[in-house]
C-alpha cells in the first residue's frame, strides 16, 4: 500500500489547538455551518446526548458526524463541563479539574480585591547632609584659638560640650565695659554692650557666666550648640585666626536628605507629600518609607532632570551623605480592582485571567489591565471584586510537560483506545514501535550496542499515523513512544538504554491492553513487571530475561478485549491491504 509521509503536528499548532480550547470569547462559525447547531442547545432538555468539535466547543450538534468548521469527529459532550453562559450572551468554556489533579499541579487561588495604588515612578538619589542639622562657627574678630577641645573630623560632641577658648582684645574691652554697666544698673547701657559682645560672637552661656563672675574673661569660652560630629574644622592649638575665618562645622547625622533626580516628563506627577520606597544597593534587606519634602522649581538643561528632597531617619548612621539609593514613587494613588499581576495570561495580544467557579471548575475571563505596583496589576472586564481567581498553575501550559498535562485533563474529549480502528497496514506499522521495544531487550539482554539506524523505521510511524489518529487516545501514545525511542537512539550507557525501554513500554502499554490485546496475545508477545525497580519490558514468549536486574519477572495477563472491539479487530484483521503491508519483525524479530 502506497503511503504519503507526512510531518508531525509542531509544538506550536498543539499549543493553539490548547489555547484555542480554552478561549474566552467563541469564535464565529464559519461560512456554511448550521445555523441550528448551537440555537439547538438552548432547548436541549437535561440528559439529552449532545455531540461537539473538540476544537470549537462552541458547535453542538444533535447527532454524531464530522465539524462543519474544520472537519474533525464530533466527540459526546461531558455532562459536568458545560459551557457558562454569560449576561452578554457570549459562551465560554468551563474547565473541570480533579481535585487531586489540582493539588499535584499545585493551583493557588486568590480574590480579586480593591487596593489603593497608583502608578509607579523609579529613579534614583544621592544622600545628602540634612542643612537644617548643620551648625557652623566663624570667627568674627581676630584673636588667638586657646584650650582646644576638638581636634580632628569625626570628633563626637555633645550640646553644651567646650569646643575651645578663644582670647581677643576686643573681647576684654567690651567685657570691662560691661561690667561697668552693670554696676551703673542702666538697662539701655547694658543691653547695648550686651549685643555688641554677641556681635563679636560670644555666645549667652559665656555672657551668664561673666555676669556670675564679675571680671573680664582673659579666654572666652565656646559651646557646641548641637549634638552632632565634627564635620570641618580649621583649627590648632595657639593658632591666630582673622575676621571671618570658618572656624569648624557641626552636623547631626540623625537625619539626612535624600536628592532624586526625577525625569522632567514625571515631575508633575509629584508633588510634596508623595510617597515613596527606598532602598539601598550597598545596603541589602534595608527599605524604607518616606514621603516628599520639597520638589526643587528648576530643570537641570543638560540632564533634563529636576531634584526632589525626601528626610530619613538615621539614627544608626548606616545611610551616609554620598551613596545612592533607588527611589520608588507612587504617584495617582486611588482606590482600583487588582490581582496578583503573576494571574494575567497573555494569548495573541489579549490579557485573561482563569476563574475558579468552586467544585474544581475553571473558566478563562478577558480582561483589560491598567496601572503595575508591586505584586498587583489593575483589571477591568469579566471579573468582579470578590471572585476568585488561580495565582499559579495556569502558567503549566508554556513547557512541554505542562502541554502534555493540559492534553491530559482533556482526554475525555478523545476518541478511547477501545475503539480506535486501526486496518491491517495500520497496526502492522504500529508494531514497528513494539518491536523497537524488543530490539532495546535484546540489546541489553545480549550484551551489544544498539544501532539507531535500526530504530528509524519505528520512529517514522509517528508521522505515517499522525494525521489520522491526532485527535484520538492514540496520539498520546505516539508521541511518548516516539520521544522514548529517540532517547533511546542517543542513548550512550546501558542505564541511559533501560530507561529509554522502561519510558517506551509505559508509552505502548495502554495500545497494547486495550487497543488491541487479542493481538500481541496471538503474537505470543509477553508484557513483564520488574517490582523491584517497578519498570516493565517486552519479549517473546519464553524464559523471562530481566534486563533490569537480578529481580523477579512478573507476567502481566493480557486482558479479555470488548466484544465490540473484538469484532471490530477481527473485521479489521480480515480486510484486504490495497498493497502488501509492511511486514512487522514481531513474530520473527529480525533486523
Amino acid at each position: 500500500m502506497k503511503m504519503t509521509q507526512s510531518v508531525a503536528m509542531p509544538a506550536s499548532a498543539i499549543l493553539a489547538a490548547v489555547l484555542t480550547l480554552i478561549s474566552l470569547t467563541v469564535p464565529a462559525p464559519a461560512a456554511g455551518a448550521p445555523a441550528q447547531s448551537i440555537a439547538k442547545q438552548d432547548g436541549a432538555q437535561k440528559g439529552d446526548v449532545k455531540w461537539t468539535c473538540p476544537m470549537h466547543l462552541h458547535y453542538i450538534a444533535d447527532d454524531f458526524g464530522t465539524c462543519p468548521i474544520c472537519g474533525m469527529d464530533l466527540v459526546k459532550v461531558d455532562p459536568g463541563a458545560g459551557a457558562a453562559v454569560p449576561a452578554d450572551g457570549a459562551q465560554r468554556t468551563t474547565i473541570v479539574i480533579a481535585p487531586e489533579t489540582m493539588q499535584t499541579m499545585g493551583v493557588r487561588i486568590a480574590k480579586a480585591e480593591k487596593s489603593n495604588f497608583g502608578r509607579i515612578v523609579r529613579s534614583y538619589g544621592r544622600i545628602a547632609e540634612n542643612e537644617r542639622l548643620q551648625t557652623e562657627m566663624s570667627a568674627r574678630t581676630e584673636g588667638w584659638i586657646e584650650d582646644l577641645k576638638i581636634r580632628a573630623v569625626g570628633d563626637q560632641v555633645k550640646e553644651g560640650d567646650l569646643l575651645f577658648s578663644m582670647y581677643a582684645p576686643e573681647f576684654i574691652v567690651s567685657q570691662r565695659d560691661y561690667l561697668d554697666a552693670l554696676k551703673g544698673n542702666s538697662r539701655q547701657r547694658i543691653q547695648s554692650i550686651k549685643t555688641r559682645l554677641k556681635a563679636f560672637g560670644m555666645q549667652e552661656r559665656a555672657i551668664e557666666e561673666l555676669e556670675k563672675r564679675r571680671e573680664e574673661l582673659e579666654f572666652v569660652p565656646f559651646y557646641a550648640d548641637r549634638d552632632g560630629t565634627v564635620a570641618m574644622i580649621e583649627l590648632r592649638p595657639g593658632s591666630y585666626v582673622n575676621r571671618g575665618t570658618m572656624l569648624t562645622r557641626i552636623q547631626d547625622y540623625s537625619q539626612v536628605w535624600l536628592m532624586v533626580s526625577v525625569s522632567e516628563k514625571d515631575l508633575s506627577f509629584i508633588a510634596p507629600g508623595t510617597a515613596a520606597r527606598v532602598t539601598f544597593p550597598n545596603i541589602p534587606g534595608r527599605e524604607v518609607f518616606a514621603k516628599v519634602e520639597y520638589v526643587y522649581p528648576t530643570v537641570d538643561a543638560k540632564t533634563r532632570t529636576g531634584q526632589v528632597r525626601l528626610v530619613l531617619e538615621n539614627a544608626d548612621g548606616q545611610l551616609r551623605p554620598g551613596a545612592f539609593a533607588d527611589v520608588a514613587f507612587e504617584v495617582g494613588a486611588e482606590m482600583r480592582l487588582a490581582v496578583p499581576s503573576e494571574a494575567i495570561l497573555n494569548s495573541g495580544g489579549a490579557r485573561y485571567v482563569v476563574a475558579s467557579l468552586g467544585g474544581g471548575r475553571f473558566e478563562p475571563r478577558a480582561v483589560s489591565t491598567g496601572v503595575t505596583a508591586g505584586p498587583w496589576t489593575e483589571i477591568s472586564g469579566e471579573i468582579e471584586a470578590g471572585d476568585d481567581i488561580v495565582v499559579s498553575g495556569q502558567f503549566l501550559i508554556d513547557s512541554e510537560s505542562a502541554l502534555r498535562e493540559s492534553f491530559r485533563k482533556l482526554e475525555r474529549l478523545q476518541l478511547p483506545l477501545a475503539l480506535i480502528k486501526l486496518d491491517a497496514t495500520q497496526l502492522a506499522m504500529l508494531d514497528h514501535m513494539v518491536d523497537a521495544a524488543l530490539y532495546l531487550h535484546e540489546a541489553l539482554i545480549d550484551g551489544y550496542e544498539v544501532e539507531p539506524k535500526f530504530l528509524e523505521p519505528a520512529l517514522e510511524i509517528k508521522a505515517l499515523l499522525w494525521p489520522k489518529f491526532q485527535h484520538t487516545q492514540l496520539a498520546f501514545v505516539l508521541e511518548d513512544a516516539a520521544k522514548a525511542i529517540e532517547k533511546a537512539k542517543s542513548a550512550q550507557t546501558d542505564s541511559e538504554t533501560r530507561a529509554a525501554l522502561a519510558e517506551l513500554v509505559d508509552a505502548l502499554e495502554p495500545w497494547l491492553r486495550e487497543g488491541a490485546p487479542r493481538h500481541y496475545a496471538e503474537k505470543k508477545l509477553l508484557l513483564l513487571h520488574d517490582a523491584e525497580s517497578d519498570r516493565k519490558w517486552l519479549q517473546m514468549a519464553g524464559k523471562p530475561a530481566n534486563p533490569y536486574g537480578d529481580g523477579a519477572a512478573e507476567a502481566m495477563p493480557w486482558p479479555e478485549p470488548r466484544p465490540e472491539n473484538a469484532e471490530s479487530a477481527a473485521a479489521s484483521a480480515a480486510t484486504p491491504a490495497a498493497d502488501p503491508a509492511p511486514q512487522p519483525a514481531i513474530p520473527g524479530h529480525q533486523h
